[in-house]
């Protein structure tokens, strides 16, 4: 058997009847609390009235008052944040939060974070990112590799670092007079790397004076003046040198490849070996062997000129001398 009850309104008779349920309206359910509505159940919406207005209205939920600012889920999947009626916020199908724009892009001012860790941060004008490390030195971003850190940038003594953590490698700190090596726990290291390999090189070093490189007598030993083999190895290579130009640069420019002078690796080799010396034991002539992607050897020789040049001048030196004695 149905049965029904009607009243228009439910309170609290227990306590001090300012709190209890309002039925008085039709097609509403009032909640009250301290004789104050604070819930107003309509068809399909809730009014949340707390000196501002929640209404839940369809895929929408208005967050104030004048209704221009909501959480709305829209039809195709996303939802979307909008502040004084625009659009400010939207998590899309994907997982995706978008900031500040409407769609996924890189060249509009907004932020992307995608579900599968990428993001895009684009600003007009002004640093698109900053971290800040308070209080005291050291990594400011850790660069990982499967949850292993494999490289930082950081601080120390003020001074920015950049440096791999791999055993055996390193880095770079620039200070206020000039930029430092580094090993691969951020401190300072001296006679230790090498800008540059032999199988991967840089091309023009652009500066206002040379390399300055020590000479200073404390730090030599066995210092001895040239052997008459010497001497004549330094003869023969000071006619070596010839005009040439780079296989490379001729393939990149064509009849445009400039040409250099210089002196053949291979030559000082062998003027080394007529006088019956090895060009491996002087440190003007370098050989260096490494294994290219394809699993294949390759072997490069080269020249310090400038220890090349200090060889040569001291046949000339004591040629001068020779002719000098006459």
């Amino acid at each position: 058997m149905a049965s029904e009850i009607k009243v228009d309104t439910i309170v609290n008779a227990g306590g001090d009847n300012d709190s209890g349920i309002d039925l008085a309206t039709n097609d509403q359910v009032k909640v009250k609390i301290a004789n104050a509505e604070d819930f107003i159940f309509k068809a399909n919406s809730l009014e949340v009235q707390t000196g501002s207005n929640i209404d839940m209205n369809g895929t929408e939920l208005i967050l104030d008052a004048d209704g221009d600012t909501s959480i709305e889920a829209s039809s195709d999947d996303t939802i979307q944040i909008k502040i004084a009626g625009s659009e400010k916020l939207r998590l899309d199908s994907d997982g995706d939060i978008i900031i500040g724009k409407t769609a996924q892009n890189n060249t509009a001012v907004g932020t992307v974070i995608q579900n599968d860790g990428f993001a895009s941060f684009v600003r007009d004008g002004n640093p698109c990112f900053i971290l800040n490390r308070l209080s005291s030195d050291g990594s400011i971003i850790s660069l990982r590799k499967d949850g292993s850190t494999k490289g930082v940038i950081g601080t120390n003594a003020g001074y920015l670092q950049m440096y791999s953590t791999t055993s055996g490698t390193g880095g770079i700190q620039h200070n206020n007079n000039g930029s430092i090596p580094i090993n691969n726990s951020g401190v300072a290291t001296d006679n230790t790397r090498d800008l540059g390999q032999s199988n991967y090189r840089w091309d023009d070093v652009y500066a206002t004076n040379g390399t300055i490189q020590t000479s200073d007598q404390n730090e030599k030993q066995d210092i001895a003046s040239a052997t008459a083999k010497e001497l004549n190895v330094a003869k023969k290579l000071s006619a070596l040198f010839k005009t040439f130009r780079w296989k490379d640069k001729v393939t990149e420019k064509g009849d445009k490849a400039r040409t250099h002078t210089g002196i053949v690796a291979q030559e000082i080799q062998s003027a080394f070996s007529a006088e019956g010396l090895d060009a491996s034991n002087y440190g003007l002539f370098t050989s260096d062997t490494w294994t290219d992607d394809d699993g294949k050897e390759q072997t490069r020789l080269g020249v310090r000129y400038p220890e090349l040049f200090s060889f040569i001048f001291s046949s000339i030196e004591a040629r001068l001398t020779a002719l000098e004695s006459k």
